[in-house]
């Protein structure tokens, strides 16, 4: 088990922040974002997120995570 950081930013503010998420693997963090992208419904906002070693492992789009939802690859 791993431990990732999810920040949510929008230019260079930090909008949220939730440190030491355990996951299994990084593919895991996808039903996350897609929670987090329909909580922060703005353009402009980006998702990231890094491992334990502050490295980043996934980062997308607001926009980009909410229409991979609609065609449910996040959460599959």
């Amino acid at each position: 088990m791993e431990y990732y950081d999810f920040e949510v930013i929008k230019g260079d503010t930090m909008l949220a922040l939730q440190r030491s998420v355990a996951l299994a693997e990084p593919k895991s963090a996808w039903p996350k974002i897609a929670r987090l992208a329909q909580n922060f419904d703005q353009p402009g906002c980006k998702i990231r997120v890094r491992n334990e070693s502050g490295e980043l492992v996934i980062q997308i789009g607001v926009v980009a995570a909410k229409q991979m939802l609609k065609k449910k690859t996040l959460t599959n």
